[in-house]
């Protein structure tokens, strides 16, 4: 007779505070047996990178020293989850599985289900337990604050275990897995770390020095790397949780002193965010489908030209925009750049290249180190345009190098064929090319104004407005700031419209 056994299946929630899935297993009476599956369908997707499986590694490598502290250890199944499962129901007798409730791309949508129906033929329990306030199968936006108020507020976040049910055969047969050996590109040593303490770390030097320079200091490259949180790639791979991070940033506006406003309105900024995280995280669970098709339907056949020339020069950071190619490059070797710098690259590859949020989905995937499909997905199609009620923001690359950017320090940090080039000429680049250095890839100003005519247009035709107040109630803000529209007849971007990265 084998040994009765509850399976903790780690994804995207490589940590021993507030998880609500370990706790639950550890609270079913059996002994537990942690499991990380290395999922080829998952690691090999076009939207995964070597970035990403280090960061997961990391974070894995990281949790398995702690629970060793606790007398336990970790397996790591390579194959499909369902091969996995097949394998340890053939030593152990899995009574129940335990996960949180992933809101991921559609091929790990796809494999929950799978295990699902696995876990139904076999007679096994599983158990998926929300790790935010999104509600699986979506919600009634107009209730989407009470489950925010009921998950994050109201709830105490999870103690870490003070002990583990597992005994010494579980720890010897968990003992015997490994990871395959892997090599990583040298760039890894700009990539920033991934683990359960990290994470702390991280969260404590924000809420302790970095944060006071919070607000404002998040708009340019130069500064974004310190004055953000840098909390993204751990709220992304699940080494810290939304909850934790929320009731410590309460914690701290409590200790601060009423006279100091700078600390208090970054940290308000920064706990709006989380909010708004979740927001748009939900728009995912609610409509599965929107890594394939706009959630706006009346957008989803846009006749953009999809160059791949266009596509490669942009993702290689060789548009002959200064700002565009830095940022393209930083992306590529630190996995980092703040949200406008974000947003700027996909207004520009949508609006002035004409490339679809679609075809651009998968670099971009592969170059954030805190890719979460959730914010992903819906801030692509925010930035390009195809929401319906959204102003259509149109970033100018050399605007934002003015504002942001003014002695070209960022520039001249990724571009070294800048790097003695002066701000000034930099800025009239695009009037006056160099050698060294490629001319503009497409005129902005035409190219860009195109592509607003057309959004427009079809934004404000019959068709595209009777769909409108539909598809803002299932996935649209409750703010007072962002009513209920009637009539959407937008011409230009609102100023006072909260930018929102979901990343900082």
């Amino acid at each position: 007779m084998t040994t009765p056994i509850a399976v903790w299946w780690i994804k995207r929630d490589a940590r021993l505070a507030d998880n609500g899935a370990l706790n639950a297993a550890l609270s079913s009476g059996w002994p537990v047996l942690p499991v990380f599956c290395v999922e080829p369908t998952i690691t090999t997707a076009n939207d995964s990178s070597v970035m990403h499986w280090q960061a997961q590694r990391q974070a894995i490598w990281h949790l398995r020293q702690r629970l060793k502290k606790l007398n336990a250890d970790l397996y790591i199944g390579h194959g499909e989850a369902i091969e996995v499962f097949d394998q340890l129901r053939s030593t152990w007798d899995v009574k129940a599985i335990f996960a949180h409730e992933e809101i991921g791309n559609g091929l790990t949508f796809d494999r929950d289900k799978r295990v699902t129906a696995w876990c139904q033929q076999h007679g096994i329990g599983y158990h998926e337990v929300p790790q935010s306030s999104v509600r699986r199968g979506g919600v009634n936006r107009d209730r989407f604050s009470r489950m925010w108020q009921q998950r994050i507020v109201e709830l105490q976040p999870l103690p870490e275990p003070a002990e583990f049910n597992q005994h010494t055969e579980l720890q010897a047969f968990a003992a015997k897995s490994n990871f395959a050996p892997m090599s990583f590109p040298s760039t890894k040593d700009l990539w920033q770390p991934v683990s359960e303490p990290d994470a702390q770390r991280t969260l404590n030097d924000f809420l302790t020095r970095r944060g006071r320079w919070y607000r404002g200091g998040i708009s340019s490259p130069n500064t974004a790397f310190t004055a953000g949180s840098r909390l993204s790639v751990h709220l992304a791979w699940g080494t810290i949780s939304v909850r934790s991070v929320w009731h410590q940033t309460q914690a701290r506006l409590k200790d601060l002193s009423t006279e100091d406003d700078r600390w208090r309105k970054s940290l308000a900024a920064f706990v709006s965010r989380l909010h708004w995280r979740d927001h748009f995280t939900q728009r995912l669970e609610s409509e599965p489908t929107m890594e394939f098709h706009g959630i706006h339907p009346a957008y989803d056949n846009l006749p953009y030209e999809n160059d791949p020339k266009f596509l490669a020069a942009w993702a290689e950071g060789r548009t002959g925009y200064p700002m565009v190619d830095a940022v393209m490059r930083c992306l590529s070797a630190t996995g980092f750049a703040n949200f406008r710098m974000r947003a700027m690259v996909v207004s520009f590859a949508c609006h002035a290249l004409h490339l679809d949020w679609r075809f651009i989905h998968p670099h971009l995937a592969c170059v954030f180190r805190d890719y979460d499909p959730g914010i992903h997905m819906s801030q692509l199609q925010m930035q390009a345009g195809v929401v319906g009620w959204n102003p259509v923001r149109v970033y100018n690359p050399m605007k934002q190098l003015e504002d942001w950017d003014t002695e070209a320090r960022f520039v001249k940090a990724w571009l070294p064929e800048l790097r003695d080039v002066s701000a000034e000429r930099i800025q009239h680049i695009l009037d006056d090319p160099m050698p060294g250095y490629p001319p503009p890839i497409v005129p902005f100003s035409p190219r860009t104004q195109a592509m607003k005519e057309l959004l427009y247009g079809l934004r404000n035709s019959p068709k595209a407005r009777s769909m409108t107040p539909a598809v803002y109630a299932r996935h649209g803000s409750r703010k007072r700031s962002e009513p209920k529209p009637r009539r959407v007849t937008i011409k230009k971007p609102d100023p006072q419209l909260r930018l929102f990265d979901g990343v900082e």
